[in-house]
């Protein structure tokens, strides 16, 4: 089937589309996939960051500590009878001390730093408000350990020795500390949230986290179970945990000199809002265009589908013999041209098939007339004789009988003005024909078995008369046993009327039959040369090519000649 000029337009319209659409929606994937990558590419640079201010802090205080550690005025002041007199003792003493406060002064960093001396019980510290030194020292030197005083109070520590100290050996000459209070840590945490970060805290396992100050203590608590640093390694990618307040992504990262994991956390909304916001654009701008798209479509639907195919339907009509047919309500454009010139044509050709039906009538009715004229009774001039014998041998009744018959049946044929006749007053006119046949030969009989609904139906005059006639003529004029005619008539459901004339004759051979059949079916209707001809071509006259005379074997073994017609729906049953 081939496509329409709307469908080839709405085809074009939507290849021309989609590429756009396409392109626009790769773009739109493409920008947002960039915006992805940077939105975390610039969270995890300032967890980065932030990471690196805490361990410059840290390792800050490890600097400190091996200056103290390496320090002669330091070491000095562990033995102290290395020091000749008490000024010199207070010099040291004063050295070492400006020197702890100038470090701690440094960077700006909020901690404790501290020179001890066990066996003199001496300590040196930054700055005697930042918080007490612990009780007991770590047993080891070593990296930063997380501590908690009998008070609850938290902080981390380190210490390096002289001579290095482990549990087993004696108590060191001296110990430099460096401490910071969990507080300053949370101080800081707080900070980074201020200069960016969403709710940073940090975390290691097995110890509970430490939390900025403004913290979502119990988000971070559902969280917690998730978090598997051990599981990173070492890329520490982003996670993506969901809660019961939503979904978050995580990042992470390890602060080295303690060994602690600085973790923030960012909503999804948040991180996707840029990105929403340039897919929301997408679907807009996608929307409008499939909007006017549909827009395209239906001013193309309106002004060309709809007339081209009112304009078909009236083509259609046309070809149907429907040619009153017209296109109404023009539309504006050029298809209000082809309507007025379509309405002009259908208007001619209306005109025209009138015409041309007239004269197919006047014509019809002329072969009609011509046709019936053409039965003339052979058989008159045995008729007459008949009533001349029956007056010499004074049977006046059969003569008077046989000249009624012979009367009626003569005024019925020669109405000539009349051509259609009901089958009851056809039957009329055979029994009449019949009763002056047995006058004549007494060697048959005759049954009409008729629906009575079949009686009032008009059918063309003279129309059983040649076919009971073939039958007299042809089945018994050589008669082995006494003849029988029966006519039946019979309607179907369908509206399809089947009138038969049977008899009990020696009938025809099949190729008889045939030949007999096609000499009816295929006579010129201008060359008919038989009453068989005649009633066939009547017929379909009248009642169109699907009527028509048919031949067959009859139940008695002789010939069986049916008339099919179909009934007019406006015929009375």
């Amino acid at each position: 089937m081939k496509s329409s000029i709307f469908t080839n337009m709405v085809i074009a319209l939507l290849l021309l589309l989609t590429p756009i659409i396409s392109l626009y929606a790769y773009s739109n994937h493409t920008s947002s996939s960039v915006l992805t990558g940077e939105i975390v590419k610039a969270k995890r640079t300032q967890v980065e960051t932030f990471v690196g201010q805490l361990a410059g802090m840290f390792g800050q205080f490890d600097s400190y500590q091996k200056m103290l550690y390496e320090s002669t005025e330091v070491r000095n002041l562990a033995y102290p009878d290395l020091l000749s007199d008490d000024l010199l003792h207070y010099r040291t003493l004063k050295t070492v001390s400006e020197e702890i406060i100038r470090l701690a002064g440094y960077g700006g960093w909020k901690g404790v730093i501290a020179v001890v001396y066990p066996k003199t019980g001496m300590v040196i510290k930054s700055n005697s408000s930042l918080g007490a030194m612990p009780v007991r020292l770590p047993d080891k030197d070593g990296f930063w350990s997380y501590e908690k005083n009998p008070k609850g109070d938290s902080y981390f520590i380190e210490t390096i020795s002289n001579p290095a100290k482990n549990a087993k050996e004696e108590e060191a000459d001296l110990t430099v500390v460096a401490k910071v209070d969990e507080g300053e840590i949370k101080s800081d945490l707080s900070e980074m949230k201020n200069n960016g970060l969403e709710d940073p805290f940090l975390y290691k396992p097995g110890y509970s986290p430490i939390y900025n100050y403004t913290a979502n203590q119990a988000l971070i608590r559902e969280m917690l179970p998730k978090l598997n640093p051990d599981g990173a390694d070492g890329s520490f990618e982003p996670l993506l945990i969901r809660t019961s307040e939503g979904a978050y992504q995580v990042h992470m990262d390890m602060v080295q000199p303690l060994g602690w994991y600085l973790v923030d956390y960012v909503p999804i909304g948040t991180i996707m809002a840029p990105i929403e916001r340039n897919q929301t654009m997408f679907y807009a701008i996608s929307g409008m265009m499939l909007f006017m798209a549909c827009i395209l479509g239906f001013i193309l639907y309106r002004s060309v589908r709809i007339p081209f195919r009112k304009l078909m339907q009236g083509m259609n009509f046309i070809e149907k013999g429907i040619y009153t047919s017209r296109m109404k309500d023009p539309p504006k454009g050029e298809f209000r041209y082809l309507y007025q010139r379509f309405n002009s044509m259908a208007a001619r050709i209306e005109e025209l098939i009138e015409d041309v039906l007239k004269e197919q009538i006047r014509t019809k009715e002329a072969n009609v007339k011509q046709l019936q004229s053409q039965i003339n009774p052979h058989f008159l001039y045995n008729t007459l004789a008949y009533i001349k014998s029956m007056v010499e041998l004074g049977e006046k009744e059969a003569a008077v009988s046989m000249t009624m018959n012979l009367s009626k049946y003569y005024r019925y044929s020669t109405k000539l003005s009349m051509s259609l006749a009901t089958l009851r007053e056809e039957l009329e006119l055979i029994v009449n024909y019949l009763d002056i046949h047995r006058m004549l030969t007494d060697d048959f009989e005759y049954e009409i078995d008729i629906d009575p609904v079949m009686l009032d139906m008009m059918i063309p005059r003279l129309l059983l008369q040649p076919l009971v006639e073939n039958v007299i003529v042809h089945a018994f004029r050589k008669p082995v046993q006494y003849g029988a005619v029966r006519i039946r008539g019979r309607l179907e459901a369908s509206g399809l009327a089947r009138l038969s004339v049977e008899d009990n004759g020696p009938g025809l051979a099949p190729a008889q039959l045939e030949l007999l059949q096609a000499k009816i079916r295929n006579a010129p209707s201008d060359q008919i040369d038989s009453g068989l001809q005649n009633v066939h071509q009547r017929l379909m006259l009248l009642f169109g090519k699907s009527s028509g005379l048919s031949f067959g074997v009859s139940e008695e073994g002789g010939l069986c000649a049916e008339l099919v017609w179909q009934v007019p729906d406006n015929e009375p049953l």
